[in-house]
């Protein structure tokens, strides 16, 4: 049954009763890639949720720009809607451009006619899901999401992730995913939590060459300039989800009650970029020799255990009766198969797989308010008939039938009722208004769109903060 309706304070506090929902927003989780690791149970928290709940496909959107999926992902929305349709826009006076191609960019940055800026979170035309729930009177803790910067207003704590354009003055690196940098404003609410956050992040940095050896060893053999150059353009993520990990962590040790914590891990899709041809050198002419497969070709399954690893450390410190979903924007395959890989190739040739026409993402629901299997039915998985759950569009709907918010009519996914305990939420109704944004919040956006940091501003924030002289 659909009931049309508005919402009143009386049903924004009875919202609170549900069970919390953690949501990890893993980027490029690729079902081959997990296929053997979960069979022999090098994957064992993300098995033990697949017993227990759904899992399957989650249908991609093109193109498989991140910042544009992962906002549709968190608005339920597609491009035209939501306004973010690339890494970054050419600044004309017409307005954001985002319709031009990352080497375009390339080509003419530094042209005294054209401009290019990052999005950020002011250029959003739409309330996502961090906005909505915290509309519902419900605790958000978001973490590293795309396109966030500045930091929003939130009923809990958000840590954005900043961007740089920076990157493309440089040919040899592709773009970077955000990370969080000393020295700027606005990119922790709320803002009294910012100086702690810098604390966590140094504190990672301390630690950082200890985390990447626990995580992916030592290499056996020296690396070549090729191997090296790759492994070298990758620790940014690994840095990146490091430090998100741990500022996770650290919320959740204090025991503050939340109903969605979202957090998002970028080095599943980055290692996959470059160490691809490393992982699989059966599907490319000019493989790597043998040294560098040693080196390298363990790199994308030790960051898949990692994550396995990460998601296990925070249900343990989670509720007990917390729900779990598990999303990625796209799966990856093979690119450039018949390249020789040289140091000096552009980003476009010197990466081996792609999300481009990439395989469908995955979806994992467990726990909490999702479906689980009949009692005293067979566990086994199922990992060569996977079928397809929903699309990127569909997450927030789920969440939000699962919190007994409506759904706004103007959005472009639906809820994935296959995965939903009706039953155990106490209702089979799924209800729908017009839309979530107001006036007073879309006239309020635009004077939240930031210029991007760049490192020479950073620079200036740095000596002015007295970082560095």
């Amino acid at each position: 049954m659909l009931v049309h309706t508005g919402c009143s304070k009386k049903e924004k506090a009875s919202t609170r009763s549900r069970s919390p929902i953690l949501l990890f927003a893993i980027d490029g989780l690729e079902w081959r890639v997990m296929k053997p690791l979960i069979e022999s149970g090098q994957l064992p928290v993300i098995e033990g949720l697949m017993r227990k709940g759904s899992y399957g496909y989650l249908k991609s959107l093109y193109p498989t720009f991140s910042p544009l999926i992962w906002t549709s992902i968190a608005t339920s929305k597609n491009a035209s809607k939501h306004g973010i349709l690339n890494f970054v826009y050419e600044d004309t006076p017409e307005g954001p451009r985002g319709d031009v191609s990352i080497h375009t960019m390339r080509e003419t940055v530094g042209s005294e006619t054209k401009r290019y800026r990052s999005y950020t979170s002011g250029h959003r035309k739409t309330k996502a899901l961090w906005n909505i729930l915290s509309d519902f009177g419900l605790s958000v803790n978001c973490i590293g999401w795309w396109t966030t910067y500045p930091a929003e207003p939130i009923n809990g704590v958000m840590v954005s992730q900043t961007n740089t354009t920076e990157t493309l003055r440089n040919p040899q690196e592709a773009l970077f995913k955000g990370t969080l940098l000393k020295g700027v404003e606005d990119q922790v609410y709320p803002p009294d939590r910012q100086n702690h956050m810098m604390d966590l992040l140094e504190e990672v940095d301390d630690n950082f060459d200890q985390i990447i050896e626990e995580t992916f060893g030592k290499f056996p053999h020296p690396a070549d300039d090729f191997g090296q150059q790759k492994w070298d353009q990758t620790q940014w993520a690994f840095r990146a989800d490091a430090m998100y990990v741990r500022i996770a962590r650290d919320i959740l040790e204090s025991g503050q009650p939340f109903d969605l914590f979202a957090i998002y891990i970028a080095g599943t899709d980055v290692a996959a970029h470059r160490f691809w041809r490393h992982k699989y050198p059966d599907q490319y002419v000019h493989p790597p020799d043998g040294e560098q497969i040693e080196n390298f070709g363990h790199v994308i399954d030790d960051e898949y255990k990692y994550v396995d690893r990460v998601i296990g450390q925070m249900l343990a410190l989670a509720p007990p009766d917390a729900g779990v979903i598990i999303v990625s924007d796209h799966g990856m395959h093979t690119i450039n198969n018949d390249r020789v890989f040289r140091k000096d190739d552009p980003p476009s040739e010197s990466l081996s797989a792609h999300h481009q026409d990439a395989p469908p993402g995955v979806i994992i629901a467990s726990g909490g308010p999702f479906k689980s299997p009949p009692t005293g039915a067979a566990t086994a998985l199922d990992l060569d008939t996977l079928i397809p759950l929903g699309g990127v569009l569909d997450v927030l709907p789920t969440i939000l039938a699962v919190k007994g918010i409506p759904i706004g009519k103007d959005m472009d996914g639906t809820p994935i009722r296959g995965i939903i305990d009706f039953e155990k939420l106490g209702q089979h109704e799924i209800r729908y208004i017009p839309t979530h944004d107001t006036q007073e919040w879309l006239a309020a956006q635009p004077n939240r769109i930031r210029e991007a940091v760049d490192d020479n501003e950073r620079l200036e924030q740095l000596r002015a903060l007295g970082y560095i002289r």
